[in-house]
């Protein structure tokens, strides 16, 4: 059976920032098309970091690839601006959400759509309107006022007016009430059944593995394990750190790891 094609690889990556600090230390991964895979990983462990190597938004932040390289549908990114990455079919929806607070919720939907014509863009206007009834009773209201479940749909139906093939999504779940993430994850499902291809990090393990089909961890700048979402879901080592499933508390899945294969040989 042949493999799809890869949508994204990201081949032995190093960053820096200010020159001076290193984040990632040789990140390598692949999105293959249409698939959805998930980049887990503990606080600092590089995820955003990688998100935004991706994306271009590294040098926003004073950051820059030291090594490797980014290949999105077979193309290196290189020094690409990140308007062209987004005009290629990549788009990102940002930690935190990041909307235009005193924009309307129209204003913010119709960012960001300056390479498209102005015919499809009302038509996916109507489609969000339609999958959102609220976005469109309160679609010249500041998008500030909505509650933070509708300010993430907002964030994620703009990163779609820009029609993208790959879309990266940081932490969609953060901060959200249990009621709303499940929401969240019904669009992400959504959005993946239209075709797009979804590179997702996010610290609700349990939920990053349920929505995806292979996973990869972050560890201080490296990758540590990567596998199928379902056999991750049953690894000792990936439920009893990342999953709250075993016993005290450990400060890193390697120590999770050292710890078990420590116990095993004691037995």
């Amino acid at each position: 059976m042949t493999d799809p094609p890869r949508i994204l690889e990201v081949a032995n990556v190093e960053t820096v920032y200010h020159d001076v600090v290193r984040v990632l230390r040789g990140v390598s991964l692949s999105v293959p098309q249409g698939a959805i895979v998930a980049l887990l990983g503990p606080n600092g462990a590089g995820k955003t970091t990688t998100l935004r190597a991706i994306s271009g938004l590294l040098s926003v932040h004073e950051g820059k690839i030291t090594k490797g390289r980014v290949v999105f549908s077979g193309q290196d990114l290189g020094s690409s601006s990140p308007e062209s990455r987004v005009a290629s079919g990549l788009a990102q929806v940002m930690e935190g959400r990041r909307i235009f607070a005193e924009l309307s919720v129209e204003e913010n939907l119709l960012a960001g759509t300056w390479h498209r014509q102005r015919s499809e863009v009302r038509e996916d206007l109507q489609r969000y309107y339609d999958r959102f009834g609220l976005l469109r009773e309160r679609r010249q209201q500041a998008a500030g006022y909505l509650s933070g479940g509708e300010q993430q749909m907002l964030a994620i139906s703009r990163s779609l007016m820009t029609r993208p093939r790959l879309l990266l999504l940081d932490e969609p779940s953060l901060g959200l009430a249990p009621k709303i993430v499940a929401d969240v994850a019904d669009l992400i499902r959504e959005v993946h059944a239209s075709g797009v291809s979804i590179l997702l990090v996010e610290q609700n393990a349990a939920l990053a593995l349920q929505l995806s089909e292979h996973a990869y961890i972050l560890e201080n700048g490296r990758v540590v394990l990567d596998g199928t979402s379902e056999a991750l879901l049953q690894d000792d080592d990936v439920r009893e750190f990342y999953l709250g499933m075993g016993g005290e508390e450990r400060r890193s899945y390697r120590e999770v790891k050292h710890y078990r294969r420590r116990k095993r040989w004691l037995s």
